[in-house]
């Protein structure tokens, strides 16, 4: 018996070791995640302050103090909008590491009836019909959209709080269109890559990790 137990012991020593490595890993990833959302906050409690202060304009003595408070205000405004944009381009990729959302959504797009739009149906019929047979995947096909539209939008916020050229948006367009690259800024290039997918792939990285964790949990079970 005491044979037994020790080998019971050695075996398990292994494995409950690289449990917590992996556990280490995750929640290291979960804080490094943590401290890049934080940083990429900036940008966007920079570009509501700057819109803040250029829409209200105010001057002197009121102007010191008014825009002191509206960088204040500025920075729960950028946290909201650096949320809602951040979400929208990570959802499709949460949606599609779902594996039973996706089994369901593929299930019921392979099984479902398409309805034939014909010449002389009705618009609204026609429509209508168009709606039902794209209803399966509507979840997906809206995600990949509104990711698409966010990443714009982040991508112009970027563009704002640091510009690649000096001049503008018409500026960039002219030394991209003239191949004039002495005048980028390359820091600020590299600025705004880090800043539109560094999240990004923290996210995958996380999801791969918890993945990982799934299956490993699984064959040692």
């Amino acid at each position: 018996m005491t044979t037994y137990s020790t080998k019971k012991r050695s075996n398990r020593a292994p494995n409950s070791g690289a449990k917590t490595a992996r556990q280490l890993l995750y929640w290291l990833a979960i804080c490094v995640a943590c401290v890049v959302a934080a940083a990429n906050l900036l940008p966007y409690c920079k570009a509501v302050s700057l819109a803040l202060i250029n829409i209200f304009d105010l001057q002197g003595l009121v102007g010191f103090f008014g825009n002191r408070a509206l960088a204040l205000i500025s920075i729960p405004i950028g946290v909201v909008l650096w949320a809602f944009i951040q979400t929208a381009e990570a959802y499709p990729i949460l949606l599609k590491h779902d594996r039973k959302l996706m089994r369901l959504i593929a299930l019921e797009a392979d099984a479902a009836d398409q309805l034939q739009v014909n010449e002389d149906d009705d618009p609204a019929l026609a429509r209508l019909k168009e709606w039902y047979n794209r209803f399966p995947l509507l979840s997906i096909r809206s995600a990949n959209r509104a990711s698409l539209c966010a990443y714009i939008v982040d991508t112009c916020i970027c563009l704002t709080v640091f510009p690649p050229v000096e001049g503008g948006f018409g500026q960039l367009v002219f030394v991209i269109f003239t191949g004039q690259w002495g005048l980028v800024n390359w820091g600020s290039v590299g600025l705004i890559v880090t800043m539109l997918f560094c999240f990004e792939l923290m996210v995958r990285f996380i999801l791969f990790l918890g993945l990982q964790w799934h299956y490993l949990k699984r064959a040692h079970g």
